[in-house]
């Protein structure tokens, strides 16, 4: 799930919950609305931590591997992601 699939999932909680019957019980409604929310975040969450340990494993793979290649590609792409980070930092 993308970061505008994130967004695009929390836009239909949001519009169900606007959409939502006006004689619902307003709390009720909130906490339920907020518990999918929830979910969603967590999931989002859970892959992007998994992305970030795969790249991780996969570069560190790449490090200790006997092969010289690898290893200056993975220095390579450390490299090209360090300057990536800095460019966008706030």
């Amino acid at each position: 799930m993308s970061s505008d699939s994130f967004r695009d999932n929390a836009r239909k909680i949001l519009e169900n919950m606007l959409s939502e019957t006006p004689k619902a019980d307003r709390q009720q409604l909130i906490d339920a609305y907020a518990d999918l929310l929830t979910q969603l975040y967590a999931h989002e969450s859970h892959r992007l931590l998994n992305d970030v340990i795969e790249d991780a494993r996969t570069r560190l793979d790449a490090r200790l591997s006997p092969d010289p290649v690898r290893q200056t590609i993975a220095g390579v792409q450390t490299t090209l992601q360090d300057l990536w980070n800095s460019l966008w930092k706030d």
